[in-house]
């Protein structure tokens, strides 16, 4: 189903929100308070999507309460922690763990019924899953993938060889082909899809010496290694830049890059008609790069865990948010990308967005993942410039997260 003009939309949301049975008895009148950060087109979308809910609903209110994001988080755990603050939050996915662990939000893997499973692709369900149960409502995603510029790359490449090939040819033009994000957060995606993971069930480390898993984190320096030495060669019409969004991209120097979402409104406004979106290119073993998948959440806090009503109606709000004609409001008022795969946009680009999102891998949302970023970045500048192997920068960096993980939970 395509998403229309917005009053349009609102419209069919009314109609189509006024005829289903609603989640709370007539009887009962539930006042839900909501906390969120949302701001610009984002902030009139949950406007929307609110007001056609309770249109529908009208025996639930929902009092929405912004909050700076800078401070949302600090303010959310020390009035939850006091038995104070919001019935549900909206956040990103990687707060999950935490909150979970520390007993602020609910557990409400037992509330979700296969209807409500139904709207939302298991990538999804995925970012707001911890320790095997889902804490959160998933309903708009993130991710990242590959940008082109169509007058320079006519047809978009399929695998890994033919964005190196394309590379080359635009060199001897004078051009760059690829700019290659060597951050550790950009290029995660290709670790997944060279069998590797950042975590195991466990929260430790999946890399420790002599595994599966160390043997693909190896690989995955090594592909590295070969992007940073590719860069070094003039001839290559590949160079190293982790700058995003990418100068020499906006410009038409540079033919491809990978990179997010949140970049696609300004490479729209800088290539107009030139800007081509498509999956990732696949890998030499046929795997398509699984980007980082993260989405926005809707949390029920602890304080919501002994009231009935409030919990159907946080379920009511929740289906609603996931249903098509909510996802629409969130595409057509604030160019959310949706989760639900019933859902289709007017935009190729948003679409293929989407898509790649449904081959991405869920952002971790453990309290460990705190430990990877410093030493996942120095592994790669090791290999690079630093003129370390693989092997030798993946056993430093094992070392530095595995103790870091360990000082973490106080086992140091």
């Amino acid at each position: 189903m395509k998403f229309f003009a917005s009053k349009i939309v609102l419209i069919c949301a009314l109609v189509a929100l006024l005829v289903a049975p609603l989640m709370v008895t007539a009887q009962d009148n539930v006042e839900l308070v909501l906390w969120h950060a949302r701001q610009d087109a984002e902030g009139d979308a949950l406007l929307a999507l609110i007001d056609a809910f309770e249109a529908a609903n009208p025996n639930i209110t929902v009092e929405q309460v912004f909050n700076p994001s800078g401070t949302i988080q600090d303010s959310f755990r020390a009035a939850v922690g006091s038995g104070e603050g919001p019935d549900m939050i909206i956040w990103a996915n990687d707060s999950a763990g935490e909150w979970a662990t520390a007993n602020l939000i609910l557990n409400i893997d037992d509330m979700i019924d296969d209807e409500l499973r139904a709207q939302a692709t298991e990538s999804a369900w995925g970012t707001a899953t911890f320790e095997g149960a889902v804490w959160g409502i998933p309903f708009s995603a993130k991710t990242l993938t590959l940008f082109y510029n169509r007058a320079l790359v006519p047809d978009a490449p399929e695998t890994w060889d033919d964005v190196l090939e394309i590379s080359e040819e635009l060199a001897l033009d004078g051009l760059t082909g690829l700019a290659f994000q060597d951050g550790f957060f950009h290029s995660a995606g290709f670790l997944y899809s060279l069998g590797g993971n950042l975590l195991d069930e466990d929260g430790n480390a999946d890399f420790a010496p002599d595994t599966e898993g160390r043997a693909a984190f190896e690989a995955y320096l090594q592909f590295h290694q070969d992007m940073y030495n590719l860069g070094q060669d003039p001839d290559s019409g590949v160079i190293i830049d982790g700058s995003s969004p990418l100068p020499g991209f906006q410009t038409g120097e540079v033919a491809m890059v990978y990179d997010g979402i949140w970049n696609l409104a300004q490479f729209e406004s800088d290539l107009g008609d030139d800007l081509g979106v498509a999956l990732m290119p696949a890998l030499d073993n046929d795997e398509v790069p699984a980007l980082f998948a993260q989405t926005d959440v809707l949390y029920a806090s602890a304080n919501v865990a002994d009231d009935e009503a409030k919990q159907d109606a946080f379920l009511a709000f929740s289906r609603f948010m996931t249903s098509e004609v909510g996802q629409q409001i969130n595409a057509a008022e604030g160019g959310l990308l949706p989760v639900n795969p019933n859902v289709t946009v007017d935009s190729e680009n948003l679409q293929v967005f989407a898509e790649q999102f449904a081959l991405g891998t869920p952002f971790p949302n453990r309290a460990e993942l705190s430990r990877f970023w410093g030493p996942m970045d120095d592994a790669i500048d090791a290999v690079g410039l630093g003129g370390l192997t693989p092997a030798e920068a993946a056993e430093e960096a094992y070392d530095l997260i595995q103790s870091g993980i360990d000082e973490l939970r106080g086992d140091a």
